[in-house]
C-alpha cells in the first residue's frame, strides 16, 4: 500500500510540475500574442494613413493629366501594401506554432521514460 501511496505522491507532484511549466509559457504566449497584436493594430493604422495621404497626393498631382492612371496606381499600392502585409503575417504565424516547447519536451521526455521502463 505504501508503494502505491509512493506512486501516487510522485505522480501528484510531476503533474504540479508540468502544470506550473505549462502555466509559465501560457502566460509567455500571451504576452507574445498581446505584443503582435498591439504592433499590428499599430502598424495597421500608421499604414493606412500613410497610404491615404500617399493616394490622395498621387490623385492631386496627376489629376488634369492622368486620372484614371493615378487611381489605379494608388489602388495597386494598396494592393501591393495588403500583399505584403499579408506574406509578413503569414510567416509570424507560422512562428507560433512552435508554442509550449519546454513543456511539450516535458511530456515527451515522460513518455519515453515510461515506456522504457518494464
Amino acid at each position: 500500500m505504501s508503494a502505491l501511496a509512493a506512486i501516487g505522491s510522485s505522480l501528484r507532484e510531476l503533474a504540479r510540475v508540468r502544470a506550473a511549466l505549462f502555466g509559465l509559457e501560457l502566460r509567455e504566449e500571451g504576452r507574445r500574442g498581446a505584443e503582435l497584436l498591439v504592433l499590428a493594430a499599430t502598424a495597421a493604422v500608421l499604414l493606412h494613413l500613410s497610404l491615404l495621404m500617399a493616394a490622395a497626393f498621387i490623385v492631386i498631382a496627376f489629376w488634369d493629366t492622368h486620372r484614371l492612371l493615378a487611381a489605379g496606381a494608388t489602388g495597386l499600392l494598396y494592393g501591393a501594401s495588403a500583399l505584403a502585409i499579408f506574406l509578413r503575417l503569414r510567416i509570424r504565424a507560422a512562428g507560433l506554432a512552435d508554442a509550449f516547447p519546454a513543456t511539450r519536451e516535458e511530456f515527451r521526455q515522460d513518455f519515453a521514460a515510461a515506456r522504457a521502463r518494464p
